[in-house]
């Protein structure tokens, strides 16, 4: 009896085990999920909408029915009275759609929600419509199976944030300046995490009136930016206007109609001494309070490195803590008359440790911190901690120096900050997207700001190791491993190519981008190649594997998830050829070198190097004018085209240096003296663009 006893339970928790692994992958994880025995086919759903019920339950209301019609592939069944229907759902406070000042005070509940799922239909109940929305955003991730088969697994869930504010920053200053079309898109992909706050950060990419000359045609209309400011409400996104009000402005100082407003001479911030710069922050204020209507403001004061600078050079005399305080205390109670809350980086401190005494009491610090290291965190943070000041802090996706994101080094960064402020009762977590380098598309980011936004809803980080694919899992039902193995191969790729290339980053710490456009045939390059031959060699494996993972998805994926997967595809064949330029330049050399100097003896080299159809030198221009075409297809898919063809002049230089060394050595062919003794390939042809 004791051994069947025991084989009965080996078999049932043997069974319980492989249905457990069958469940889906829920990003956020609940707080709490109980699963029962059963399904409830969506197919026998029903739901009732009152006429009189307020817009925004509606909207949640239309997301749940597109869902299930999208799953199931029939409409979800309307009754006429609420009794009728086994949807049921309670939301018991009507608006406070978006987050609050006060969100963060304990026991606050607009975002909670439950679910309960049984024979007797769906139950929902929420405080707000908010979490009527973020309940309907889980259903969407608990659905099993398609067609007539699907279905939803008993259940029962309670779930609310374990931080009240999460956030995305998205740059909209330094790169190129994605379409609203995509800004929609990204929003509503953020909104399916439960992130509730967008940073719109901007320098002078808004339209200001009085200033139309300032980014004519670079920049977003006040129109647009209100719809979407109305997009993103509906789906509980609050934007949050994000404009430095003291540096990191060389776009408007650059002109010499407000160069006279700089501390220094067309450089990069303002001189809080002018009169004149008050004139124009007090109407750059009354724009943007009229314009966005979150009772929120971050307004940057990061790196106000010239002031220090032009000080300790002896430039001017100055003393640039006391200006930095000045201008915030400026910027502040301006900002106070129109009721908002103010937010700003504090890096100053790092060269003036006591200046978070001096921050206006009302001012929320913002701790920014980008790198993977505990000290550099706590640089930053303990003197906050020490003047006992509720905070923020704001970790970054690493893709500005890379084609693609530095996957490992950024899902540190977001722990580690993640760690840091939960520790220390952080007010919310911001996860930062930013395009200094221009060139890499956000949408490799899209990935990575998930992250940060479910690490902050669920108060833990995601299982990095296993993240991508789950995340795949979620994101593309059709195509998951496809998708999961062509992120694991894309991130892999970069992992090498740091090893590679990244000692010259131009102030961009970690990037490979810079040295990725770098003259291959130099000594310098030429010496790295040889070194990190097999490194080099490893980039191209692991990303044409991703290619060949990303055209598959292509196949499987549905016809929305196309143009992403083709972004991601030309991010692929990109850190691809910042390998194979390198391989190119040395196999170029050294297949010259050894024929000529070693076996004197042509043999073939040229044609190596020159045939029309497929040669090394043409191999070269005809990736590089193939990239060029695709991205810029790819570019127009999601920015505007400005800057569009600062990018593309990097491809027109690349084409010209194989194209010259093309016509180099056929020239050397036609014009050869036997007689005269051959050099080797760099001092005969003087590679160069």
């Amino acid at each position: 009896m004791k051994s069947l006893l025991t084989l009965f339970c080996t078999c049932f928790w043997a069974f319980a085990g492989i249905f457990a692994q069958n469940r889906p992958v829920l990003y956020p994880e609940p707080t709490s999920i109980q699963y029962g025995q059963g399904e409830l086919l969506l197919q026998n759903l029903s739901l009732y909408i009152a006429p009189t019920a307020p817009k925004d339950l509606v909207f949640a209301l239309d997301e749940l029915k597109q869902t299930i019609r999208e799953r199931s592939g029939k409409a979800l069944k309307m009754t006429h009275a609420a009794n009728t229907a086994n949807i049921r759902f309670t939301v018991k406070t009507l608006g406070r759609e978006l987050p609050e000042t006060n969100e963060a005070q304990a026991g606050s509940t607009r975002e909670q929600y439950s679910i309960s799922v049984n024979a007797n239909g769906v139950e929902i109940i929420a405080q707000t419509s908010t979490g009527l929305y973020y309940a309907v955003q889980t259903i969407r991730q608990l659905i099993e199976g398609s067609g007539a088969k699907a279905a939803l697994p008993f259940v029962t869930i309670q779930d609310q944030p374990q931080l009240a504010f999460r956030g995305v920053m998205m740059d909209f200053a330094h790169g190129g300046l994605l379409t609203v079309e995509e800004i929609k898109k990204q929003i509503d992909f953020l909104a399916r995490w439960k992130t509730n706050q967008y940073y719109f950060y901007n320098e002078v990419s808004i339209e200001l009136d009085g200033y139309a000359t300032l980014n004519y045609k670079a920049s977003y209309t006040q129109d647009q930016i209100k719809s979407i400011i109305a997009y993103a409400r509906e789906r509980h996104i609050d934007v949050i206007p994000f404009v430095n009000f003291y540096g990191h402005l060389h776009e408007l100082i650059r002109n010499e109609k407000y160069a006279s407003l700089a501390i220094g001479r067309y450089g990069h911030e303002l001189d809080p001494r002018n009169a004149g710069v008050q004139t124009l922050l007090k109407n750059w204020i009354k724009q943007y309070t009229a314009l966005f209507k979150s009772p929120f403001i971050h307004v940057g004061f990061d790196e106000t490195w010239e002031t220090k600078r032009l000080n300790s050079t002896g430039e001017m005399s100055l003393n640039p803590e006391a200006l930095f305080i000045q201008q915030l205390t400026f910027v502040s109670d301006e900002l106070k008359q129109y009721g908002k809350t103010l937010m700003a980086w504090t890096d100053m401190n790092s060269f003036y440790p006591e200046i978070m005494k001096k921050f206006p009491t009302e001012v929320i610090p913002v701790i920014w911190q980008y790198s993977p290291d505990s000290v550099a965190t706590y640089h930053y943070l303990n003197p906050v901690l020490k003047e006992k000041k509720p905070f923020f802090i704001q970790p970054a996706v690493s893709g500005w120096g890379h084609i693609y994101p530095e996957a490992d080094y950024t899902y540190d960064n977001i722990d580690l900050c993640l760690r840091a402020g939960l520790r220390h009762k952080t007010l919310g977590f911001i996860t930062s997207v930013w395009t200094d380098s221009v060139e890499p598309f956000v949408r490799s980011s899209w990935m990575f700001m998930a992250y940060g936004c479910i690490s902050a809803w669920q108060g833990k980080s995601p299982d990095k190791k296993a993240f991508a694919r789950h995340y795949a899992s979620v994101m593309y039902p059709n195509a998951g491993k496809e998708m999961g193995d062509a992120f694991d191969n894309i991130a892999t790729s970069v992992e090498y190519l740091k090893k590679c290339l990244g000692k010259n980053t131009q102030s961009m710490p970690r990037g490979t981008l810079v040295e990725a456009w770098s003259n291959p045939f130099s000594a310098y390059y030429l010496a790295n190649t040889e070194a990190h031959a097999a490194e080099f060699r490893e980039v191209r494996k692991y990303s044409e594997e991703a290619q060949a993972n990303l055209i598959a998805a292509l196949k499987k994926a549905s016809k929305s998830d196309s143009a992403f997967i083709s972004s991601l595809l030309v991010s692929a064949r990109l850190i691809n050829y910042s390998a194979t330029r390198f391989i190119w330049a040395k196999a170029i050399v050294d297949r010259w070198n050894y024929a000529m100097l070693v076996k004197k003896k042509e043999d073939y080299v040229i044609y190596d190097l020159t045939y029309p159809c497929h040669s090394l030198l043409v191999d070269a221009m005809d990736e590089t004018g193939e990239l060029k075409q695709i991205y810029a297809q790819t570019w127009l898919s999601e920015y505007m085209p400005y800057r569009l063809n600062s990018i593309l002049g990097r491809f027109d230089v690349e084409y010209s240096l194989w194209r010259k060394l093309h016509l180099k050595v056929v020239d050397f062919q036609i014009q050869r003296k036997k007689e005269e003794p051959v050099k080797s390939f760099t001092e005969l042809f003087s590679p160069d663009f």
